[in-house]
Formats: C-alpha cells, sequence, structure tokens
C-alpha cells in the first residue's frame, strides 16, 4: 500500500518542498487507542481524535440479468422511494445498518450515511438478499464496495472557540472565508488528502478522506498550526 505524506502549512524545507511524514496505519473501525496515545509530541499532548460520522461508498453489483428492474422493487417493498422522471435511481433506506442507499438500474450502489466500512459491506449484502428475494429466479452478487468520502468531526472542550479571523488572515491562500454566505472557514491545506471546515465554537469538520488514516493524519498534520488560534475557555471563579 503506498503511504501518503501529511503535511501542516508551515512545513517546508529551504526550497519549499515538503518533508513531514507520519507513519503508522490506523484502522478505520476501531483505531487502536496505545497507538493513538503514542502520537503525542514534545510540543504538547496529541491533537483530538476525529469521530467518523458518516461515510459514502459506492458497490457493484451483478446480476444474470440486462439491468434490475427498479420498479418492482418500489412496488414490493414500503421502505423505497423511485420516481424514474425525477432521478434514476431507487431510494432504499435500511434499519439495520441505519443508511440510505441510492440503487441504479446498472447494478451500482451508493451507500450514505453509515459510520463504518463494515456497515458498507453489510448494507450492499442486504440490498442483494432484497433483490434475490423481489427476484428469486435471478442471481445477484456484490462483486466490490469502495469508500468515496469520509466525513469526521471533532469537537474541542465546551467553551473553546476558534480566531477565525485572525486564522483566515495567515492563510488566507489556502482558506475561504465568508462569513455573510457560510459560518465556517474552509480550510484545504497543501498536499493534504482533507478538508477542514472549522467553526468559532470550536467545531471542525474533516472531509475528503477515503479511509480513517487520511483523516486521523491528516488532522494530526494540522493541529499544531491550527492550535495557536483556539481559545480556550476562562477558568471558572469559585466564590
Amino acid at each position: 500500500m503506498r503511504k501518503r505524506k501529511y503535511v501542516s502549512l508551515e512545513e517546508t524545507d529551504a526550497d519549499g518542498e515538503h518533508e513531514h511524514e507520519h507513519g503508522g496505519y490506523f484502522y478505520l473501525d476501531d483505531p487502536h487507542p496505545q497507538r493513538i496515545a503514542a502520537a503525542a509530541t514534545d510540543e504538547g499532548p496529541p491533537p483530538p481524535i476525529p469521530q467518523c460520522h458518516n461515510i459514502v461508498s459506492t458497490s457493484q453489483i451483478v446480476t444474470s440479468q440486462p439491468s434490475i428492474n427498479l420498479q418492482r422493487l418500489a412496488d414490493l417493498f414500503p421502505f423505497t422511494t423511485y420516481d424514474r422522471k425525477r432521478f434514476a435511481a431507487i431510494t432504499i433506506r435500511l434499519a439495520n445498518p441505519h443508511c440510505t442507499c441510492l440503487l441504479f438500474g446498472s447494478g451500482k450502489l451508493v451507500i450514505t450515511g453509515s459510520t463504518s466500512f463494515s456497515a458498507c459491506i453489510v448494507a450492499s449484502h442486504e440490498i442483494t438478499r432484497i433483490l434475490r428475494k423481489a427476484n428469486p429466479r435471478d442471481r445477484f452478487e456484490v462483486c466490490s464496495c469502495q469508500i468515496q468520502n469520509l466525513v469526521a468531526h471533532v469537537s474541542l472542550a465546551p467553551g473553546t472557540t476558534i480566531d477565525l479571523n485572525r486564522l483566515y488572515e495567515r492563510f488566507n491562500e489556502q482558506s475561504t472565508y465568508q462569513r455573510s454566505i457560510f459560518p465556517g472557514l474552509v480550510l484545504r491545506p497543501p498536499r493534504s488528502p482533507i478538508v477542514l471546515l472549522i467553526f468559532t465554537s470550536g467545531r471542525i469538520v474533516c472531509t475528503g478522506g477515503r479511509s480513517y488514516e487520511d483523516i486521523y493524519h491528516g488532522f494530526a498534520a494540522i493541529y499544531g498550526t491550527l492550535r495557536p488560534y483556539i481559545i480556550a475557555p476562562p477558568p471558572l471563579l469559585v466564590l
């Protein structure tokens, strides 16, 4: 597996080339807490751990028929929505695992709302089970499943704020901030697999990664740059 390089906004060598790299691999479903604790440096405690809350994945279902009869699925199952004039795919809402699936007649399946790659795989096989139930004489199999986008969030300590104005002044070439249109600052670190949505309230959304490794190491590389703009809550007064 080819390793990516994760760099901060200010980490460059004399020629302007990025050199900083984070090693190791963190699994999507269950990142090992001891490895995360080992990521602490002499500069301070380790960065907050991003929590995955949405995965968009695509699967391909092969069938013995030229195409899948989506209208038949819509007629048989009440948890589906299908309007061919508006959209070419049928919407299937699964309860276990909890996610929403878009199935096209070609067999392409888009899954959103899952929180782990395992749930995406289970959802793909659940869709094939529904298809076999609706068409018992036909064959349906899942031949691939890939993550297209992983979204995670980071919540700082209650009361913590982030000075977006100063952050934008320093990194305006790598960010977009128009408060009247969108309350968050969109930061695109150079040569990073992720994009950050940063809010004054201290909430940070990480998106664009295709694995938890992308999200964790991408955020760890940029957190040191963000730390000077994070304002801790004032201490409580004891009367």
